[in-house]
């Protein structure tokens, strides 16, 4: 367990604790104490029983505290099977290189691969998956080249002088990549600017949702699918994280009318970004458990593949 891990483990425990199931818990003790005494009171008037039990009252206080502590145990993952389909959903907290399952990378239009502090950041899931997969930057920009050759994508060529490369891609471009047994999707959703900037708009993550599903059901292999919080990084998206995983969860049913793609599709959330930002895993687990059970498919689609309605 990394160390970011048990902390967000340990701000989730305490946090459980001190919350109204902590103290619902804590107070079911006291509830259990009273009832103890008024048994026994009733059966054993007059002994000393009743005045016994009074005095065991630290007891009821540790049984309490242990039984706030093990219900507010926190659970990082939660797993939902979406009606109609035998098709499951997942949220978790976790290292998102530790999940199994074909990696989904925010990518930007232009394919920039340098990793550097001008250009892709060596923190960033694609500057991480870099060095983790690949020797060097010149095989992953081969191997993209020629994923892009092979699709006969035409990108336009930028005026000016750019830090980085200078055709650009449309928004949704999603290439395959399977560097050392691992296999990822890098997908366009951001504009890297002339300085190696790079922004995005919540648009521009709905067109791309709907192109990474349609490009893995057209090129993918039924494989599980890991995605992180698209475009909450150095996509610079002004939504907060909730709302972009609700939009994934939406656009990923929503293109489940059509077709089952995958078996399985894994929201992974940051350790640092539940503390960080604020992100409760029980509400959004609830909105996708809300979404998979109450969901009602039917025969035909009229929007693109995977546009929420």
């Amino acid at each position: 367990m990394t160390l970011s891990l048990g902390c967000a483990y340990a701000y989730a425990w305490i946090r459980g604790v001190f919350s109204l199931t902590g103290l619902a818990s804590f107070l079911s003790s006291f509830g259990a104490l009273w009832l103890c005494v008024e048994i026994v009171d009733f059966f054993f008037e007059g002994t000393e029983w009743p005045a016994w039990i009074k005095a065991q009252w630290y007891w009821f206080l540790v049984v309490g505290i242990g039984l706030a502590a093990f219900l507010c145990f926190p659970r990082f993952s939660r797993s939902y099977r979406l009606h109609g389909r035998d098709v499951w959903i997942s949220v978790m907290i976790a290292d998102i290189f530790r999940v199994p399952g074909s990696l989904v990378v925010g990518s930007n239009a232009t394919f920039d691969t340098t990793v550097s502090s001008q250009l892709i950041s060596p923190t960033s899931i694609q500057g991480l998956f870099t060095r983790k997969f690949y020797d060097d930057e010149k095989s992953l920009n081969a191997e993209i080249a020629a994923a892009l050759q092979s699709q006969k994508v035409s990108g336009v060529r930028l005026n000016g002088q750019r830090v980085g490369k200078s055709r650009e891609y449309p928004i949704g471009t999603c290439v395959k990549v399977q560097p050392k047994n691992a296999t990822a999707y890098f997908l366009a959703m951001s504009r890297i600017n002339e300085h190696g900037v790079a922004s995005s708009s919540f648009g521009d993550l709905q067109n791309a949702l709907a192109a990474l599903w349609t490009y893995t059901r057209t090129c993918g292999s039924k494989e599980p699918l890991v995605v992180p919080i698209l475009g909450s990084g150095y996509s610079r998206l002004r939504e907060p994280r909730e709302k972009i995983i609700r939009e994934i969860v939406l656009s990923f049913i929503a293109a489940c009318s059509e077709s089952v793609f995958t078996d399985k599709l894994t929201i992974v959330i940051h350790p640092t970004d539940v503390k960080k930002y604020g992100l409760v895993l029980d509400k959004i687990a609830d909105f996708i458990r809300h979404q998979c059970e109450y969901t009602e498919f039917t025969n035909g689609a009229s929007s693109p593949t995977g546009t929420a309605v």
